[in-house]
Parts: C-alpha cells; structure tokens; sequence
C-alpha cells in the first residue's frame, strides 16, 4: 500500500512537471519522498495548527524549541525537499547544494532571530519567540567573540551566502548586478543635472 501511495503520487508530481514524467524507475525514491511529505504534514500540524495530541505538541516543542519563529517554516521547507526528491532524485550535487545553503541560511536566520528578539535568556519562552536553542548557541558564540555590533552584519553575510549556493549564484554576477545599478544611478543623476542646468539657461534667457 505504501509503494503504491507513493509511486501514484510521485507519478502525478512528475506528470505535472513534464519535464521528470520520463525519470528512470532505478533513480525514483518515492518511498522515501513519501515519507518526508508524511512529516512536513506531521511538522505543519504541530507548528500550525497545534493540533490537540501528544505527537502534536511533542513536534511543536521540538521545533519551536530548536528553531524559535523560525520554525513556523520547517513543513515548508519539509515539503520542497519532498517534491524535489519525487521530481529528480538523481541530482545529488544540486541537493546536496541547496541542502548546504539551506542550512547556512537556517543558522543565519536563528541567530538573527534572537538577536533582534533580545532574548538573552534560556526560558523556553524567549528561546521559542527568539531563533531556538540553534540561535542562542550560534548568537551567543558569536557575541562573545565578535559583540552584537558585529554579530548581526555578519549573520547578514551568511544569510545572503546562504541565498546565493541555493540560486546557484556566483559572487561576480552580484557585484556586476550592484556596478550596473551604481552605473544607473550615476546616469540618472547625471541627466537630472543636465536638465536642471538646460532649465537655468532657459529661465535666463
């Protein structure tokens, strides 16, 4: 019964992408897509809708208490890793890549959490509205080298180091995107002096 779930399902997600419905049967891993939808449906139950059972509030705490707000996009995140096995399990070098951005932006974004929350303490309360146990440890190391005037810019860093392994996006296109945007400005700018300077003349005359 499981197979067949899981294979019916996979089918569909492939169908729908088009361009996986010809995945070669050795490399599908339905099953194991199957399971991992099983828990981001367990995983949004308990962050979501805290659902009224002893696995709902067991997951509740145990992502809330890890992941702090953060945790409020664990089913999510559950759910893309999910379908992106259905769909091409056998791209193991872009997962694993965007296994490892995900998990740079995780640590980045727990650690913002807390600091921006100011929870300083250990009570279940502040580390649930702050970034987990994961952002106090990752805020409170990094304070203790760095202080917070330095921690929060570079938890920035990582976050956006995070963005660009997930896109696939090399660190020279960024800094071309941010030269073609300075170049932009400096045209605009140029050409409103021009205008403004052929207005002056105009008035005079």
């Amino acid at each position: 019964i499981w197979r067949g779930i899981a294979k019916a399902l996979g089918a569909t997600i492939r169908f729908i992408a088009r361009g996986a419905k010809d995945l070669d049967p050795t490399h599908q891993r339905d099953g194991a897509a199957f399971a991992l939808l099983i828990l981001a449906i367990i995983a949004g139950a308990g962050a979501w809708f805290h659902a009224d059972n002893v696995i709902s509030r067991a997951v509740y705490a145990f992502i809330y208490g890890a992941f702090g707000r953060i945790g409020f996009i664990a089913p999510l995140v559950l759910v893309y890793f999910a379908i992106r096995l259905f769909r091409v399990p056998d791209e193991k070098a872009a997962t694993g890549r965007i296994i490892v951005g995900t998990i740079t932006l995780l640590i980045s974004a727990t650690g913002l959490a807390h600091l921006l929350n100011g929870s300083l303490g250990t009570g279940a309360t502040a580390i649930r509205h702050g970034g987990g146990w994961i952002g106090y440890g990752v805020s409170s190391g990094l304070v203790a080298l760095v202080t917070e005037v330095l921690a929060i810019p570079i938890l920035l860093i990582f976050l956006t180091f995070g963005l660009l392994i997930i896109t696939k996006t090399p660190l020279s296109k960024v800094f071309s995107q941010i030269g073609k945007v300075f170049s932009i400005g400096r045209a605009g700018i140029s050409s409103a002096r021009a205008k403004r300077a052929e207005r002056l003349v105009a008035e005079d005359f």
